[in-house]
């Protein structure tokens, strides 16, 4: 056997182990990478650290196993943010997958890329105007305001929205006011810039949010007396 770095035809044996392994390491996690995507093109250098990130956090998170990534777009640049941003969209039937983890797996993507991660999921808006029949009718779930309400709640994950306002400021300009609860607020506030400014470029609104608490209401009901009857 030959110590490492003994030249053999004018070429260093462990040099060129140490780069096979390396070569097979990347493969593999590529590999990984591409079966957390329901894409059939390649992967972007961004995709394939947040599917390796993703795999990894599996081990320790086994309801994110289900989770499928669509792709996921840097909007660092596009928004002028201070930090990295990432938003990932997912397909829609992944998203109560999502919702059941996302608590967890947040934090733990942030951690492992250093950035902000934005998930949301893909939906399709369709025109009333474009019939293929008469009969036929548009769901309300692929209209223009609830596909952009659904946006709104899957940025704002893992918290709830309380409330929503529309108000219009003096200059005639339209803002929508969102009220989040405050439990989260400790979590949420370091992401509301990054919300507002990708929410923005997905459907041209401005958003103001407001952190007040959740009222809870609770009913009594009267005890029933149950009556033995006398034989």
């Amino acid at each position: 056997m030959l110590p490492y770095g003994f030249q053999r035809n004018n070429r260093l044996i462990g040099v060129d182990c140490y780069k096979r392994r390396f070569k097979q390491k990347i493969k593999f996690l590529s590999r990984m990478a591409a079966n957390k995507f329901w894409k059939k093109t390649e992967l972007t250098n961004l995709e394939q650290q947040v599917g390796v990130a993703l795999t990894q956090i599996e081990q320790s998170l086994a309801d994110a196993k289900n989770l499928k990534l669509s792709s996921v777009v840097d909007y660092t640049a596009k928004i002028n943010a201070k930090k990295q941003v990432y938003l990932v969209y997912i397909p829609h039937p992944c998203l109560s997958v999502f919702n059941k983890v996302s608590s967890k797996l947040l934090p733990e993507l942030e951690k492992r890329l250093k950035a902000t991660i934005l998930v949301v999921a893909k939906r399709t808006i369709e025109s009333k105007w474009v019939k293929s029949h008469r009969s036929q009718t548009r769901p309300n779930s692929r209209t223009l305001t609830s596909v952009y309400d659904s946006i709104l709640e899957d940025l704002v994950a893992p918290t709830f929205i309380l409330g929503r306002r529309t108000r219009v400021r003096v200059d005639g300009t339209k803002f929508y006011r969102i009220f989040l609860d405050e439990q989260d607020q400790a979590e949420l506030e370091p992401r509301l810039d990054a919300i507002k400014a990708v929410y923005k470029l997905l459907t041209t609104r401005d958003l103001e949010f407001e952190f007040r608490r959740d009222d809870v209401f609770y009913s009594k009901k009267g005890a029933t007396k149950k009556v033995q009857r006398k034989q």
